[in-house]
């Protein structure tokens, strides 16, 4: 729960200073909340449901996001002018969106056998 906390921390600190767009951080804090509460349902009918790979490496990938854009993208922007840290953002998006996605298919059927 923590690090779901300092990442939602983070998204929007970054939103309210202008370097993310709104629609970004908006979907990756309302996965977590979704992923969350499919976890707390599950919680309470004794089910407990494992983080898979792919949730393992949103995080990576979402840490790694925050910090180049945190940084303003340094050093990259002393090779080059292309905008790595929003390049990394969205591809931790992405992975955010296909790592909910899998989580939900693959724990659906186990969920609904215990309602």
């Amino acid at each position: 729960m923590a690090d779901k906390l300092l990442i939602a921390a983070a998204l929007i600190l970054l939103v309210s200073q202008h370097r993310l767009y709104t629609w970004v951080a908006l979907v990756i804090i309302a996965r977590e909340v979704i992923i969350t509460a499919i976890r707390t349902v599950a919680s309470s009918q004794k089910n407990a449901l494992q983080a898979d790979r792919f949730g393992k490496i949103k995080m990576v990938l979402q840490v790694i996001a925050i910090t180049a854009v945190l940084l303003n993208n340094r050093p990259f922007s002393l090779i080059t002018d292309i905008q790595i840290d929003q390049l990394l953002m969205y591809i931790a998006l992405i992975m955010t969106v296909y790592s909910g996605y899998n989580y939900i298919k693959n724990n659906y059927l186990k969920l609904k056998l215990n309602t």
